[in-house]
């Protein structure tokens, strides 16, 4: 059955602020984003802090900075799957079922796919091996994150929708149509089709009727997670208010969906 999930990236000071206020909001669990991914302490604290909330730990965003180095020749690339590597035993070791790996080649660096896909097939052997899931997120190349997900046809590998990317990075591509079926998991938050500002869904220009409508037509029965910011909020919400906000948005998205 799915939930209603959360992470809040800026805004609140720790994990043990976010985490129990979300609980009694009524989110199912989280997911810790990419600053944590090779910090296995924090991770392990907020495993055994979900636990004693009875909040289930999702996924875990891998690190983001040096990810462009793997469709690109030199040992930068190798380096940096050794580090999805890491970031792939410390779900293993907590049991945390999903790493979200971002497809995000720099084409002004000269990104080549034959070279980024043999580096991603060790990665993909690696989770395997260690029963972890591969989730691709979308980001900034529509082309390559199709080709990746066509080449790794796994069933411990499919797609992480971000929907504030979509708008500001590729507007107009409407991912779920096109692999929605692969589809795993989800970072839902809105912006302005510019910046990806992590607002609440139906805060912003993205026009979330329409992300509703097509994660329904692709029968996805996964869980519903934003990836917010608070700092925009600060000043009109109180902590608790924008996450009951957050949640009762949350909660209209998986009744249209399961609808």
């Amino acid at each position: 059955m799915s939930g209603l999930y959360i992470e809040v990236f800026s805004g609140f000071s720790s994990y043990d602020k976010l985490l129990p206020m979300a609980k009694e909001v009524g989110y199912d669990g989280f997911f810790t984003n990419c600053d944590y991914a090779n910090d296995i302490e924090t991770m392990t604290y907020c495993r055994k802090l979900g636990d004693s909330l009875g909040l289930i730990y999702e996924t875990s965003h891998s690190v983001i900075e040096g990810s462009n180095t793997i469709w690109n020749e030199g040992i930068e690339g190798d380096k940096f799957i050794d580090v999805l590597k890491f970031n792939t035993d410390n779900c293993a070791k907590l049991g945390i079922p999903i790493l979200v790996v971002h497809v995000q080649p720099n084409f002004r660096q000269g990104a080549n796919f034959d070279i980024g896909i043999k580096r991603f097939a060790e990665l993909v052997r690696y989770a395997k091996s260690k029963n972890v899931n591969i989730a691709f997120e979308n980001i900034g190349s529509p082309e390559f994150l199709y080709k990746t997900l066509d080449v790794f046809d796994n069933s411990h590998v499919g797609f992480c929708y971000d929907s504030g990317h979509e708008a500001c990075c590729t507007k107009g591509e409407h991912y779920l149509k096109k692999v929605g079926n692969r589809l795993m998991c989800t970072h839902l938050h809105d912006n302005d089709n510019k910046k990806d500002l992590h607002m609440i869904p139906f805060d912003g220009e993205i026009g979330f009727d329409t992300v509703m409508r097509e994660l329904k037509e692709c029968a996805y029965k996964g869980n519903i997670t934003l990836e917010l910011s608070y700092d925009r909020y600060a000043d009109t919400y109180s902590k608790y208010d924008f996450l009951k906000k957050s949640y009762d948005v949350a909660r209209k998205i998986k009744n249209f969906v399961n609808s």
